[in-house]
């Protein structure tokens, strides 16, 4: 049952990485001009913040595997619009619906996952295995697409996402659910996202939303900074791509010893993440060169891996009835960082430059982090 389980998710992550892959190839061969860049950007992370917490809700009333299996059903057609669409505007349109159902899947498949597996020692090995075998995917993605770009366009490969996403949808209908395991759906909701309480796990959701700036920037821009420092823009955003595959790869390898540590103290592990990853951006920002940046965002990206998994197993141990509540809370932060990067990180890299960019958001991190460093003290 748990393999299953496991396959549909890793057939679903695997066409995502074609999709990731080859959608900001596609825009940015389109229209190079950084605003354009940032509103990719924003198209799939507006979702997060408009939708989350309905999506959330919508899934409280549903069975969660046919939740899932409905939010997959109307990707498929979605991304079927981006592979016929020769409109720029119409696949940014695309992308936000994209975004809003792979919102609603994922939500849908953490309470699917916790409708399955109870054991938490089986949660932590079946949450470190997805994680692994879905960056694995990704590393085989990545050459794949070298290979097949010779041959195919990027809507044909974009059209991988399509296929990958039926065979996953084959395998959750293959799960079966114990229904008695899933919680009463007149169970009083005890997760009001319309008033946050600056507690111990929405603490680590908002840090572990601040740190995920330096990966929107990434995502978004990281493909301009290696235009700027290097000849060869295709090869070097592969190369980076690749390198964070690897970096999340490790991240779920190495992330057994440090997470399975029950006495593991919880702000220890969030002060030298964050210490860490401002170090290894700030770095880039200095020494302008392809081989740094993509060094140090590797550093970087390791870091938030093992950071995600901790956060994710926080959650699942500690909320597992309203575990797809506060992960749409964690989205709708996520999403809004990133949001404000898109809107404003184009516009900003026009008037100064993308180095100085990357100075100013460690500033407003680390300001961030003092602020809610002085919080916890107060």
């Amino acid at each position: 049952m748990n393999k299953k389980l496991l396959a549909s998710r890793i057939f679903n992550d695997t066409g995502d990485w074609f999709y990731y892959f080859v959608i900001v190839v596609i825009i940015y061969s389109m229209n190079k001009n950084p605003v354009m860049m940032g509103i990719l950007s924003a198209s799939y992370t507006i979702p997060g913040i408009l939708v989350s917490k309905k999506l959330a809700k919508l899934i409280d009333r549903l069975n969660d595997q046919k939740a899932l299996i409905m939010f997959d059903i109307l990707r498929v057609f979605v991304l079927s619009g981006i592979v016929f669409t020769n409109n720029i505007w119409l696949a940014l349109l695309c992308v936000f619906l994209e975004q809003t159902f792979a919102i609603g899947s994922n939500l849908a498949f953490q309470r699917v996952t916790l409708d399955v597996i109870t054991d938490s020692q089986k949660l932590l090995a079946f949450n470190r295995q997805l994680k692994i075998f879905s960056n694995g995917s990704r590393l085989l993605v990545i050459p794949s697409y070298l290979i097949m770009h010779q041959f195919i366009s990027n809507k044909l490969i974009l059209g991988l996402d399509i296929l990958f996403t039926l065979i996953s949808l084959i395998e959750t209908v293959r799960v079966k659910i114990n229904p008695l395991q899933s919680p009463p759906k007149d169970e009083p909701n005890e997760c009001k996202l319309e008033k946050i309480q600056f507690g111990k796990m929405t603490k680590i959701i908002v840090i572990f939303s601040l740190l995920n700036l330096f990966k929107s920037f990434v995502d978004a821009y990281g493909i301009m900074y290696i235009s700027n420092t290097s000849k060869n823009v295709n090869f070097g955003y592969a190369m980076l791509v690749f390198i964070l595959s690897i970096a999340d790869l490790i991240g779920g390898i190495i992330s057994k010893k440090l997470i399975n540590e029950h006495n593991i103290d919880q702000n220890n592990i969030l002060i030298i993440s964050f210490i860490s990853i401002l170090i290894f951006f700030s770095i880039p920002s200095v020494i302008h060169n392809t081989n740094c940046f993509i060094g140090c965002i590797f550093l970087l990206r390791l870091m938030l891996s093992i950071l995600e998994l901790f956060v994710l197993y926080r959650l699942q141990m500690h909320v597992p009835p309203k575990i797809h509540q506060y992960v749409a809370l964690q989205t709708m932060l996520i999403d809004g960082v990133s949001l404000i990067n898109s809107i404003l990180g184009g516009v900003i890299i026009q008037k100064i430059d993308i180095f100085n960019y990357m100075n100013v958001i460690t500033l407003i991190v680390l300001v961030s982090g003092i602020f809610f460093g002085c919080q916890k003290l107060k």
